[in-house]
């Protein structure tokens, strides 16, 4: 028993031996199976974070700003760098932020529907929002939300995109699209080719309607730019435009614009010390906006527009009315231009009419001074040839007379009384003189014919000068005058009669002694000038001769002139001194009495000085200081070349 006892405990000592070390091994097992299992986990759980992490950085680095809100409490759970910069937080404040924070009431609802439309549809929409920054100000942008999970929570993961730029863009394009047709209407309108006034209206009808605004008028600036004329307005009460109709430039707002050139603007009339009308203040104008018309910088008129509301003109809007006005511009210059056109149309219409009725009277007038200088010509012919019979029927008695009284002076001797001899010596003296007249009468008409004959020989002229001079010194001495050749080149040579000169120089002496003072003075000099410097005189010289003038001047001239301290010349006197037949003065005031030099001539004597010195392609003119100041008589000759002088007469 014992034995099976024992026997029996072994075999359970076996059993449970084996058992045990069943169970080992299965612990074992279990052991390593649990020991793999965590293993596992570890890698699991480092595969999440790696990929937590991943998604983390991609979150953070995310090119639009992204949120992730917990569904239930709305609390903010994430945010991107990207969302805390576009919405003014620090890293450090991002627990402020919420869904409530962030969006209105209104928003919030909508974004609510929105995001519960995603959870079962799992298409997110698009919404426009509005979102509060740190600051309290608001953007636009757009908004994209999605549900999920994170770790078993409900997530709402969000994305929004700043539209402001695109927003101001599309405006501004708006803006920019409504200028263009703004323009392009006003331009269209006034290509139709309406008046200045019709224009006008167009274009004020276009930007009040355009703008939506009150009302606007333009002016015009009227009397050189002196005066502003409202021309057009539209919405203004007649009490304003009693006080607007006219005003200065530099008054008020319009006024400042049309004279500076330069647009003007007030966002409240009703408190800007700048405007000049009160009834604009009853009326009660708030925003204003004046532009001038300007082309060719010159301000034309000036173009203004008002609101009564609280309107704000902005850049945009002054940029677009300065357009207009450099658009209407040169609209009125042309107008102005064709206004001033068709004013001197008129005038010019009306000048050929007045210029038609003067030629007539022209032709007139022409035709009767062509009569009246026919009868002229027939008349100094026969005056021509009156003096020219007449003188040589002069010439015969004359001759008897003086041959008669020159034949009894020397037959008679000394037998004659002093009565016969004075008698005698009467005779004599009227007969020479009138045979001097004679000379001068025959003289004058062959000149005025061209029939005087002109030698044309080389001389030195300074010889005749010298003669003559000497002539002159008994009277001259006798009666107290100085006479005497100042400077005077050598050897001037002149082409012409030297008979003819010498008789044109002897009654220019004979002039000087005859109407200068006892104690007097007479000069006579000389010098050579060129062209050059006769040209320079023209204004002075040329109402002595128009012909002079009218040809090529010589390269050479001698110049004359005798000067003397007699009675001068008044200035009518000076130009006319040359005339046939005109006398100067009253010599019987002076020495040279009617006794010394037999009296007044006929007023031939300067005529045929003046008609020997042109024949000789020369000048004469005379110059005074006026009466009793003296006189001096110049005189221009051509001087001959070198070569002529070879051959120099005396």
């Amino acid at each position: 028993m014992p034995v099976v006892i024992s026997g029996l405990v072994g075999v359970a000592f076996l059993i449970v031996a084996a058992w045990a070390i069943s169970c080992r091994k299965k612990a074992d097992t279990l052991q390593t199976r649990l020991s793999e299992m965590a293993k596992e986990k570890v890698l699991q759980e480092e595969l999440l974070e790696h990929l937590r992490n991943r998604d983390r950085l991609f979150f953070q680095d995310a090119g639009e700003a992204t949120f992730v809100f917990d569904q239930e409490s709305g609390a903010l759970l994430e945010v991107n760098q990207v969302a805390r910069q576009l919405l003014g937080y620090a890293p450090s404040e991002t627990i402020l932020l919420s869904f409530k924070a962030l969006f209105s009431r209104e928003q919030r609802r909508q974004l609510l529907r929105t995001i519960s439309k995603a959870r079962k549809t799992g298409h997110a929409e698009a919404l426009a929002v509005k979102i509060r920054r740190k600051d309290g100000s608001l953007f636009v942008g757009e908004v994209k939300f999605r549900s999920g999970h994170i770790d078993d929570k409900e997530i709402i993961y969000g994305t929004f995109r700043d539209t402001t730029q695109v927003t101001n863009l599309q405006i501004e394009l708006r803006r920019h699209n409504r200028h263009l047709t703004l323009l392009n209407q006003i331009s269209h309108r006034v290509a139709e080719g309406h008046d200045l006034a019709q224009t006008l209206e167009i274009i004020l009808d276009e930007v009040v309607r355009s703008f939506s605004i009150s009302g606007g008028g333009i002016f015009l600036l009227e009397h050189r730019g002196t005066e502003m004329k409202l021309a057009l307005h539209h919405n203004i009460p007649d009490h304003v435009i009693e006080e607007l109709g006219r005003i200065q430039p530099g008054m008020g707002l319009a006024g400042k614009v049309a004279e500076t050139g330069r647009p003007r603007m007030s966002t409240n009339l009703q408190k800007d010390h700048r405007r000049i009308s009160s009834a604009v203040f009853a009326d009660n104008w708030r925003a204003f906006l004046a532009v001038p018309f300007i082309a060719e910088e010159e301000t034309l008129g000036v173009l203004f527009i008002f609101d009564r509301g609280q309107r704000v003109f902005n850049r945009e809007d002054v940029r677009l009315i300065q357009a207009i006005g450099r658009q209407v511009g040169p609209i009125l210059k042309n107008a102005e231009l064709f206004d001033e056109l068709k004013w001197q149309h008129r005038l010019n219409f009306a000048s050929m009419r007045e210029l038609e009725r003067s030629r007539s009277a022209l032709r007139s007038h022409l035709d009767q001074l062509e009569q009246n200088h026919r009868a002229l010509q027939s008349l100094n012919q026969m005056k021509s040839t009156f003096l020219s019979l007449a003188s040589h029927e002069l010439r015969t008695p004359l001759t008897t007379i003086m041959s008669g009284a020159e034949f009894l002076q020397d037959a008679a001797g000394v037998s004659l009384g002093e009565n016969e001899q004075r008698a005698m010596d009467v005779i004599i003296r009227g007969s020479e003189r009138l045979n001097h007249i004679v000379d001068n009468l025959l003289e004058a008409a062959r000149l005025e014919a061209k029939v005087l004959y002109m030698a044309r020989e080389a001389f030195n002229p300074l010889l005749i000068i010298r003669e003559l001079v000497a002539a002159y010194q008994p009277d001259c001495t006798h009666r107290k005058l100085h006479l005497e050749i100042r400077e005077f080149p050598e050897h001037p040579v002149v082409r012409g009669d030297i008979h003819h000169l010498k008789r044109a120089f002897d009654r220019l002496l004979e002039n000087a002694v005859k109407f200068t003072p006892e104690g007097g003075w007479i000069h006579v000099s000389g010098r050579e000038i060129s062209g050059q410097d006769v040209a320079s005189r023209t204004d002075t010289l040329k109402p002595f001769s128009e012909n002079f003038f009218s040809g090529r001047l010589k390269d050479k001239y001698l110049e004359v002139a005798i000067t003397d301290s007699g009675i001068g010349l008044a200035g009518d006197d000076q130009l006319k001194i040359f005339d046939k037949f005109h006398e100067v003065g009253d010599i019987s005031s002076h020495s040279s009495s009617r006794e010394s030099f037999g009296g007044k001539g006929v007023g031939l004597g300067l005529t045929l000085v003046k008609g020997i010195i042109e024949t000789h392609d020369g000048l004469i003119w005379v110059e005074s200081a006026g009466a009793d100041q003296g006189s001096c008589f110049s005189a221009l000759l051509p001087l001959s070349s070198p070569d002529e002088g070879k051959h120099v007469l005396g």
